[in-house]
């Protein structure tokens, strides 16, 4: 435990503490990056500005992941006297660079495959997958998958493996150790994007969370791994730019499916 949680350590158990901060933070992140798009898209509107599929997107993007996502990491660091460089943002080398791409196509691998088994248990369980707005926007405009693309490669994937690698795992592993704070962290991760795969009945929301929970247990062994937060945040933009790429594939030629698949996992993972 740090010596900024010290005093909360000494009233508290060190589990319960670590859980509280780890809570409060992604909190924090949520609550303050969904309210800040809010307020900037009434703004815009008040000035007559439209906000279009992609100013959209973009709103959402800044907000959340880049402005709220970072300054909620950041904060946290220097309020524990730390730096980006100790939860490892540093070039990776040639093992960090292996393990990116195996990371990257275990994720995917593990994608396709959660797609295909939670298909088969809806159908098989009578669970409806209400068809998300995003995918008649993109009908509409299919390069809107090319920009998500692009942001998630940016932005997406750095901001959010900042938070739950670099600050959630971190401050977990501490108490806990590496299995349960890896587990734990994406267990959050998870959770944390539900509302992505919503409106629609909670049994197929939550189908789209244990898949999810399974790509992102990827991301948190390659951190413990390889200690490197480059690593990782690499890999996540990597697969949303996949998830991207299907849809755009399966939207431009006509393929319901295969734009619906990934769509569900596009909009969890980004917010949209």
């Amino acid at each position: 435990m740090s010596d900024a949680d010290s005093s909360l350590g000494d009233r508290l158990p060190a589990p319960v503490v670590a859980v509280a901060v780890v809570v409060g933070l992604v909190a924090l992140a949520f609550v303050g990056g969904n309210a800040l798009a809010a307020l900037l898209g009434l703004a815009l509107s008040v000035a007559g500005v439209e906000l279009t599929p992609r100013r959209a997107v973009v709103l959402s993007v800044l907000t959340l992941q880049l402005v709220a996502f970072t300054a909620v990491s950041v904060g946290y660091l220097r309020y524990r006297g730390q730096t980006l460089a100790d939860i490892g943002v540093r070039v990776p080398s040639l093992e960090g660079w292996i393990a990116l791409g195996a990371g990257y196509v275990g994720m995917v691998v593990l994608w396709l495959s959660g797609a295909i088994a939670t298909f088969v248990i809806a159908s098989r369980l009578g669970i409806e997958r209400q068809q998300q707005g995003i995918i008649e926007v993109a009908q509409q405009d299919p390069l809107i998958f090319v920009l998500i693309g692009v942001l998630s490669m940016l932005i997406v994937g750095p901001a959010e493996e900042l938070l739950f690698r670099g600050i959630v795992q971190s401050r977990l592993r501490e108490t806990f150790g590496p299995v349960v704070g890896v587990g734990t962290a994406t267990l959050f991760f998870a959770f944390a994007h539900i509302t992505g795969f919503l409106p629609g009945n909670i049994e197929g929301a939550l189908l789209g969370v244990v898949v999810l929970f399974l790509v992102g247990l990827v991301l948190g062994v390659v951190y413990e791994f390889t200690e490197n937060l480059v690593v990782v945040a690499v890999i996540h933009g990597l697969f949303n730019m996949t998830q991207a790429a299907f849809g755009y594939i399966g939207v431009r030629f006509g393929d319901a499916e295969t734009a619906a698949v990934a769509v569900r996992g596009i909009a969890a993972l980004v917010g949209v």
